[in-house]
């Protein structure tokens, strides 16, 4: 008999990976379920897996099936992997949004260039309950890195969820306010069914660290260099931006934002009241004018970013800043897995001109946004939920935060990764649904069995070979087929080059077929690229896409 009560939880993107968040709770029977969206991040795509593609968002499939009955949409905070993907999947949802005052600007941006209304976005008061159906939901302070991050708790009849979102427990935070531990004790007290738990620093020990304790080593690095200062960080760290900035107007410098996403969100921060006040900026291209030694430089492009200020300095193509030797380069941020080589790639470009770059590294001038595992306990000993759930982690982070929910006391802990419908109330698992990827390309989506990336890196690997063939009504050459070889070497150590060699050889093979094969549009398709395929690998050592085109000219 099916449960009138039943509540479950399905990750769509975000258990298993990092990034790309998109959890959903349903509550009812499953026929008749009602359900919530928490989060609709993107993660970005990269040569080596996705050419050419701009972002990666959830295959949300599993919500065209319950249309209509998604009741909200809750964002925990505005980092690209919890909202990046809201305007381009909000069309498939078509439900209410709520966030608090940062991140709900942020939401409205990502409508408006999408060309919807940002009407359907509703700003959230902090601890009051949202009715969305079957669920009440409130927006909990917590600290992460970026203004306005929320912890959720979600009511139900079934029982009470704690969703902490990307949290820390920073007891001084610079921006909004620190985590009310108290009322999380008093939730444990009166029960928690479940708690759905970040897990991105479960291997870490320790606490993550607040942002106060940066401000004297950055200070001190800044008033000590001889020459221009440059620092990159994260553009939605707010906080860590006025800790820079602040610390550079003590040292007597200028400050200059290079970097519109930068520029954005401290006009976000500021027209929202996340910040009340701000150093007072140098436009870019006035830098030219103030001595080197009085100019400090906020820049984007931490993580090696091509079109950021970052990489456009280090390759000399910036239009008002440069840096020379005997300036410092700050990365105040920690290095994305997946983005070394592009990081260390400006690294090596910035020393190879004489500039000083200094990281976390070497010295004190970053800490994490989230929780390591002394936090992670601590938010475990203060709810004592029924079941941990953990989430947003890779498969050995789920993994693990699995052991030690266990080894703190839980009575349930599910290792739960995207496409796995977990029971709530049971802790069993319910049931799996068909997961994966959509891809931005250009402007256009694209589904991961669309077939579009696959032949993509089919290309990336072996090139393309475009033939043209032109013949009669019974199959003869009307003149040489027209080949053109792309991402192809042209001398394969042959007697001619690749194109002519192919040539050739489609010639005799063509002119030697089969009438019936010659009558046949599709057989000599499939022949052309036969033998393509043959020669290039002959010659060449490779077997590249092929594209045969076939032109029968018929008599009059």
């Amino acid at each position: 008999m099916s449960n009138p009560n039943q509540l479950v939880y399905l990750p769509l993107g975000g258990a298993g990976e990092i990034g790309m968040n998109m959890y959903l709770y349903g509550f009812g029977p499953e026929k008749d379920r009602d359900w919530i969206v928490v989060d609709c991040g993107v993660s970005f795509g990269d040569m080596s897996s996705s050419p050419g593609i701009d972002l990666v968002m959830p295959d949300i499939e599993f919500i065209h099936e319950i249309v209509g009955r998604v009741k909200a949409i809750f964002i925990t905070h505005a980092h690209e992997d919890h909202i990046g993907a809201l305007g381009r999947l909000w069309p498939q949802m078509r439900a209410p949004i709520y966030a608090p005052a940062f991140t709900a600007s942020i939401a409205r941006r990502k409508m408006s260039e999408c060309g919807y209304s940002d009407s359907v976005i509703h700003e959230a008061a902090w601890d009051t309950p949202i009715e969305a159906g079957p669920f009440a939901v409130s927006f909990m302070h917590v600290t992460h890195s970026i203004p306005d991050p929320a912890m959720l708790l979600i009511e139900t009849a079934a029982g009470r969820i704690v969703h902490t979102g990307d949290f820390k427990l920073d007891p001084a935070p610079i921006l909004g306010k620190a985590t009310d531990m108290a009322r999380l004790e008093k939730l444990g007290d009166e029960g928690v069914l479940a708690l759905m738990c970040d897990s991105t620093n479960i291997f870490d020990p320790g606490s993550a660290g607040g942002e106060q304790p940066l401000r004297a080593p950055l200070e001190k690095l800044i008033r000590e260099a001889k020459g221009a200062v440059a620092a990159t960080t994260f553009a939605s760290n707010v906080a860590r931006l006025k800790t820079l900035a602040e610390s550079a107007q003590a040292a007597g410098r200028s400050v200059v934002v290079a970097g519109r996403a930068m520029s954005r969100m401290i006009q976000t921060a500021l027209e929202t009241g996340a910040i009340d006040s701000f150093p007072t900026l140098v436009n870019d291209d006035m830098a030219g004018s103030i001595p080197a030694d009085n100019l400090f430089y906020l820049i984007t492009g931490s993580q090696g970013e091509g079109r950021a200020a970052l990489a456009r300095i280090a390759n000399k193509t910036h239009p008002f800043i440069s840096m020379r030797e005997g300036d410092l380069v700050l990365f105040s941020s920690k290095t994305i897995p997946g983005n070394e080589k592009e990081v260390y790639r400006l690294y090596n470009l910035l020393s190879e001109q004489g500039v000083n770059v200094v990281d976390s590294d070497m010295e004190h001038i970053h800490v994490s946004g989230h929780a390591c595992v002394e936090e992670i306990k601590t938010i475990h000993k203060a709810l004592r939920p029924q079941t941990v759930v953990p989430l947003h982690g890779e498969h050995r982070h789920l993994l693990e935060h699995v052991r030690r929910a266990t080894e703190w006391g839980a009575p349930n802990a599910v290792l739960a990764p995207n496409g796995t419908m977990v029971d709530l109330t049971t802790a069993y698992i319910a049931g799996h649904a068909e997961t994966g990827r959509t891809y931005l390309d250009g402007e256009t989506l694209v589904g991961a069995t669309d077939g579009v990336i696959r032949a993509r890196l089919k290309m990336a690997r072996g090139g393309h070979v475009l033939v043209s063939v032109c013949i009669d009504e019974v199959g003869d050459l009307f003149a040489d087929p027209q080949v053109t070889c792309e991402g192809a070497p042209n001398d394969v150590g042959g007697d001619a080059p690749l194109d002519e060699l192919i040539s050739l050889r489609l010639d005799a093979a063509i002119t030697s077929a089969s009438k019936r094969e010659k009558r046949n549009d599709d057989a000599l398709e499939d022949l052309v690229r036969r033998v393509a395929r043959k020669v290039c690998s002959e010659t060449w050592g490779k077997k590249p896409v092929v594209t045969a085109h076939i032109t029968r000219l018929e008599a009059e």
